[in-house]
């Protein structure tokens, strides 16, 4: 969005707010799409919820990790087919909640997840296809064995159909190296249970976790890098179907959070801005205490006078010493009144943060493309009576 719209929405609309826009979203869908290709992609919707919509004419799937997460996708009417029901606590409510709204991809996390599945579908007469997920050695997903275990006897399972494994590590790699690894570890198994067990593989789910460059430091193209050497990965053939698994990669470009300075102060040799946002409201993953500075755009309100640039903190709204948000920062001239925004925030950040502490409001939510303009998708919302004693 151009530095002149932020401007325009800041003024009129009151911060903090978050503004998302699909345009910029859906280019790169289908940037990473084209380089992917045949391969599929499945969106993880904890990094954003609120974009749901906005992808769905773009990815094949929808990965949801809880039940608050699947009642979203049943709120937003979402193609229940495009589900995958995933997560490492399932309870069986959830579950057949889920296959009774018509959802068919499930994973399994445990034996015991592959068993409530399998419970629900039997009771409910119906089919269900499932992944089943490798551990990388954390609290994710199954030992080889247990995989092996639930494969040889598959055939006591007459109502799932095993389609294939899931296998993810973790978020923000920025090494190729550590990604081919990956990769060529859990296909390596798959070649090795059609060996072993007889088990031809027909999906496999795979979360590569490319990174995204969020600081000043960071290299503005590594991301784009990134997907071309992790395209050369996948350009030989397979008998079963890609799917990858991403979310970080796909929203982080197309969110910005817009704060106003509302006070300023000298103490001792630190030049303070007081902001109305704060670490409550903005959570760039690697940041800590400001080490990093994200990449942001100031917006002044005034003609700017001084000639030099000062170093400011920049402080958020909670009582806190750990509510920093940028440490000697240069800036030109700022004042009360004036406004940041903070680029790549479009994933996370809008779930992420502290937003019960100290019972501050939680931001207003929009969504923005050039055809339809600005939409409210979320009012700002109080949140000192969820933080408070209410009597039956």
């Amino acid at each position: 969005m151009e530095k002149r719209r932020l401007e325009e929405l800041a003024v009129s609309l009151g911060t903090p707010f978050y503004v998302f826009d699909t345009d910029i979203l859906r280019e790169r869908i289908a940037w990473v799409s084209d380089r992917i290709r045949p391969a599929k992609l499945c969106y993880a919707i904890k990094a954003n919820p609120f974009l749901i919509r906005a992808m769905d004419a773009h990815v094949e799937r929808y990965e949801v990790c809880s039940p608050g997460e699947f009642h979203i996708c049943v709120q937003n009417q979402m193609n229940m087919k495009k589900v995958v029901l995933s997560g490492v606590y399932k309870e069986y409510g959830d579950v057949r909640y889920a296959m009774e709204q018509g959802v068919v991809h499930y994973t399994a996390e445990s034996k015991s997840q592959f068993e409530l599945v399998h419970r629900c579908a039997r009771e409910l007469g119906k089919k269900a296809e499932i992944l089943l997920r490798v551990t990388s050695g954390n609290q994710f997903g199954m030992s080889e064995e247990d995989v092996r275990e639930l494969l040889r006897n598959r055939s006591s399972c007459p109502e799932l159909q095993i389609m294939g494994l899931q296998y993810f590590t973790g978020t923000q790699k920025k090494v190729i190296g550590k990604i081919a690894r990956e990769l060529e570890y859990i296909e390596d198994f798959i070649d090795r249970l059609q060996q072993e067990e007889q088990f031809m593989t027909r999906e496999l789910e795979f979360g590569p976790g490319l990174g995204v460059p969020y600081f000043t430091k960071d290299d503005a193209c590594e991301d784009q890098k990134l997907l071309e050497d992790f395209a050369k990965l996948l350009e030989r053939e397979r008998s079963y179907e890609l799917i990858f698994e991403m979310g970080r990669f796909l929203t982080a470009s197309c969110g910005c959070y817009i704060t106003r300075v509302v006070d300023q102060k000298r103490n001792d040799a630190v030049n303070a801005c007081i902001v109305d946002g704060g670490i409550h409201h903005v959570n760039y993953y690697g940041q800590n205490m400001a080490m990093k500075t994200p990449v942001l755009t100031y917006l002044p309100q005034h003609p700017i006078e001084q000639e030099g640039e000062e170093l400011w903190t920049i402080y958020g709204a909670l009582c806190t010493v750990s509510d920093v948000l940028l440490k000697k920062f240069p800036l030109k001239d700022v004042r009360t009144g004036d406004y940041l925004v903070f680029q790549n925030i479009g994933a996370y950040s809008v779930t992420e943060g502290i937003y019960l502490f100290l019972s501050r409001k939680m931001p207003k939510i929009y969504l923005y493309d050039q055809k339809n303009g600005l939409r409210l998708l979320r009012e700002d919302l109080e949140t000192w009576n969820l933080n408070t004693w209410s009597e039956a």
